[in-house]
Formats: structure tokens, C-alpha cells, sequence
């Protein structure tokens, strides 16, 4: 689309709706930015907004701000069923979100991740691996800056890499990404799906566009993401930890290898992959797949992945206090994602969950908690629930807390020497705290003053002694 001149409205005042209403001013488009709650902007926010000479509107949401609307673009948190966008959809009006706009003023090719876990870990990895080539690398979307703001400064050699949710794609139109990377489907934000077959549609829009020259990466071990490897209308790179395969990539007795045309060429073994997991191996074979097929060498790859370390609030490690190692895993925000961080420990298990719940089914969970947890500290407004199905799982050892510090307390006081005190909440984190990071965030300081406060004590101890 031509945006010169054209009147957009822009729904949503987060961090996605500043960013594409300040790239659409700097276009020449006649911009009004809405949010129906009042928004304080920073100076910085106001000034970016001021450069795109963008009209600013919020604490009220009226139709009349559709007059002579000629496209509105929804920042991914807004449902497509409010008031407004009813309205716009009776008129007749063009209703796209970020990402279609990232896609029309992007100069470079877009490669695109998506998928219900591991998308931040395999979109940072990936545009590691790809900044190999040279090129210029931007990345946005569900991470980093809005996508069309990275759309708008990457340069047409480059590459822009687009970490992408269900949200986001939801509203496509001719999204079409050159590299489209589909991870894995398992249940969540069925509060706006409603369905498992319309949040998987959501994430099959990263492909749907596509042509024979653009690729796609399929997790062949998922079975709902191997269902789609007959709609994609491009090349299928397959990944598997179970058997090889023809093009992409495979794991198999410690080993990762990236194959073309049915030859496989080694790329690194788990001896050299700082990341726990097998989760974690399927993001490396996905990038692992792509990169290679698009022309980064098996060493160009190694090289990268032997010396990452991950992504913050992703298995990350906080700290070690009394013989116990601390993990922040805040970006858990579903059961299945906390299902793999517990599974990528040996140890015994002290683990931190809770928060806002999706009110998704706790049965596998609560299962898997029951063999390799084996103490459970609950908090936010998911304890309850989590508790009674804790109970209902036969869990014994159930605690709950009204408090960030107090679940790091709790943790040190039942932590042993050798065990892991693991924060992995598998719920969102608006109860108490505005997005996953704060919470990490506040958890990584608890720990941190928890080891000042025990290592104080220690030294104390000595010096008297």
C-alpha cells in the first residue's frame, strides 16, 4: 500500500501501536494514534509521535474517529471483537495489524518464527546466525522494537528477522516472509481463538503467502505443525529429533546435522550447546535449518551456536546460594513451556509457578510436577486453582505465597545442596506485574538480595569465629 497521503487510524498505544503510527507519519500518512484507556507517553514516546506529525487521542474510543478512515491497523493486544473494529468491519473498512505494515515498507526479506514456545530463543539465535553473512540484520516484533519500525530503518541488502505470535498474525493479509519457521502447537490464548483450530489458522498465516521460491521450516516431531507441510506453497525444510530427513535438519545421538538434497553435514554436538533442554535443540535444528538452506556454512552456524548463551528470562541462571542453583524462566507463560523447563532438569526441583491464568487444562502438568518437582510454591491469582489440581494430582508438598519475596524465601528456606529453585510461573504475569520481564525482573532481584543477605551472614559468621 501507498501511504502517502492516506488517513490511517491507529489502534493501540503500546509499544507496537507508537511504532507503526511514527513510521506512517515519516511516510506521509495522515495519522491518528487511539487507546481507549488514557496513556502517559514518555518524552521520548511524544517526540518520535511529534516527528510523524501523528494526532494523539486517548481515553476514549468513539466511532466517529472512523470518518474518512481510508485503513486501520490493530496493535496485536487488542481483540478483533471490540466495539470499533465491529463497526469498521459493517463499513467495509481495510483492518490490518503491525505486521502487514512491516511487510509493505520493508525494503529487505523478511524471516519470520513463529510458534506457541521457544520463538524468542530461535529469533535471537537465528539473526546471530544470519549477521554470519555480513548482512545487515534487524529484529522486531513479538521482541525488541515494532517490526515496522526495524522495517523502516533495515536497508534492502539485509535481512529483517520477525519473531511473530498468533496475535500478530491473526490480522496478515499478504504477509509473505521468504523464511517462515513453524516450532510447535500446543494450547493457549484460546481466550482469543476460542478454538485449537483457529489459533493454529492464526499461526499458518506465516506461510500462507507464500510462493515456491520461499521456504518453510516444519517440526516434524509436533504432530499438529507436520499436518501443514501439504498447505505450504513453498519448499518445506523439515527438522526432527526422531529421524533424519531429506532437507533441513536432524538430531541423532548427541549430534546436529543440517541436510540438503538428502546429504547431511555435521554442525555441533550437545557437548558444545550451553542451552538445557531438548526444547532447546529443536530451536537450534529449526535456525540450524534455515540459515543453511539460505546459504550460511555448517562452521558459520557452530560458531554461532557453540558460543550463545540464550535469551534473558528463558532458562536463565540467576545465581548459586548455598549449594542451590536459581533459574528464571519467567517467559513461561503456559503450562507446555514450563513443562519443558522442568524437563530440561535433572536435579530436584523447587518450582516458583503462578500468576495470571489462562484457565488452560493443569492435567499433564500437574502430572509431570508430581514426578519431578517436589516442592511446588505457588502465587498470584492461579494458586488456588493450581493448588486444588496440585492436590488432585497427589502433589504433597504445596505452598502458597502472597508475594515475589516470599517465594524466593520459601524456595532458600527448602532449597538443598544440588537442587534447583526454579522460577517457571506457566501463566501470564498481569496479575502483579505489566509483562514477563518485570516479573523476571523482580525475581532475579529477590534471589540477588537473598544471596547478598546469606553470604553476608556467612562472612559474618567467619569474621566472629
Amino acid at each position: 500500500m501507498e501511504y502517502k497521503g492516506k488517513r490511517i487510524l491507529v489502534l493501540g498505544a503500546g509499544r507496537s501501536g507508537i511504532g507503526a503510527a511514527h513510521v506512517l507519519g515519516l511516510l506521509g500518512a495522515k495519522v491518528v494514534l487511539n487507546d481507549y484507556k488514557t496513556v502517559n507517553l514518555t518524552a521520548a514516546e511524544q517526540q518520535l509521535l511529534a516527528e510523524g506529525k501523528v494526532t494523539v487521542i486517548t481515553g476514549r474510543q468513539d466511532i466517529d474517529l472512523l470518518t474518512d478512515v481510508e485503513r486501520i491497523v490493530v496493535s496485536p493486544g487488542i481483540a478483533l471483537t471490540i466495539p470499533i473494529l465491529v463497526e469498521a468491519k459493517q463499513r467495509g473498512l481495510d483492518i490490518v495489524g503491525e505486521v502487514e505494515v512491516a511487510y509493505d515498507i520493508s525494503k529487505a526479506p523478511i524471516l519470520g518464527v513463529t510458534g506457541t514456545n521457544g520463538k524468542t530463543t530461535t529469533t535471537t539465535l537465528l539473526a546471530e546466525v544470519m549477521a554470519q553473512t555480513g548482512k545487515p540484520i534487524k529484529v522486531g516484533g513479538n521482541i525488541g522494537s515494532s517490526l515496522s519500525e526495524a522495517a523502516y530503518e533495515i536497508s534492502s541488502d539485509g535481512y529483517l528477522v520477525a519473531e511473530l505470535s498468533s496475535y500478530q498474525l491473526e490480522t496478515v493479509k499478504t504477509f509473505k516472509p521468504l523464511g517462515a519457521i513453524v516450532l510447535n502447537i500446543t494450547p493457549d490464548h484460546l481466550q482469543r481463538h476460542k478454538t485449537m483450530a483457529a489459533y493454529q489458522a492464526a499461526k499458518e498465516n506465516i506461510f500462507a503467502h507464500q510462493q515456491a521460491s520461499d521456504r518453510t521450516v516444519l517440526n516434524l516431531d509436533d504432530e499438529s505443525v507436520a499436518s501443514m507441510k501439504e498447505r505450504v506453497p513453498g519448499k518445506v525444510l523439515c527438522i526432527s529429533q526422531n529421524h533424519s530427513v531429506t532437507d533441513g535438519a536432524y538430531f541423532e545421538n548427541g549430534q546436529c546435522y543440517a541436510v540438503r538434497g538428502g546429504v547431511a553435514e555435521f554442525v555441533i554436538n550437545t557437548a558444545e550447546i550451553h542451552l538445557p533442554g531438548r526444547h532447546n535443540i529443536e530451536n537450534i535444528l529449526a535456525v540450524i535449518a534455515l540459515a543453511y538452506d539460505l546459504g550460511v556454512t555448517a562452521e558459520q552456524i557452530h560458531a554461532v551456536i557453540a558460543q550463545f548463551k540464550g535469551v534473558e528470562h528463558r532458562l536463565e541462571p540467576v545465581a548459586e546460594i548455598a549449594g542451590a542453583m536459581y533459574f528464571n524462566d519467567s517467559k513461561a507463560t503456559n503450562t507446555d513451556s514450563a513443562i519443558k523447563a522442568i524437563e530440561a532438569f535433572t536435579a530436584p526441583i523447587i518450582l516458583l509457578a503462578g500468576g495470571h491464568d489462562k484457565l488452560t487444562d493443569l492435567t499433564e502438568f500437574m502430572a509431570l510436577v508430581k514426578t519431578r518437582v517436589r516442592d511446588l510454591i505457588l502465587m498470584g491469582e492461579a494458586a488456588q486453582r493450581f493448588a486444588e489440581a496440585a492436590k488432585a494430582a497427589g502433589v504433597t508438598n504445596i505452598y502458597q505465597v502472597r508475594s515475589m519475596a516470599e517465594a524466593v524465601a520459601k524456595g532458600h528456606e527448602l532449597a538443598k545442596v544440588g537442587d534447583v529453585v526454579l522460577l517457571s510461573p506457566a501463566c501470564s504475569s498481569f496479575d502483579w506485574y505489566h509483562c514477563f520481564e518485570e516479573r523476571g525482573d523482580d525475581f532475579k532481584n529477590e534471589v540477588q538480595a537473598l544471596k547478598t543477605l546469606v553470604e553476608g551472614k556467612v562472612e559474618q559468621k567467619g569474621s566472629l569465629s
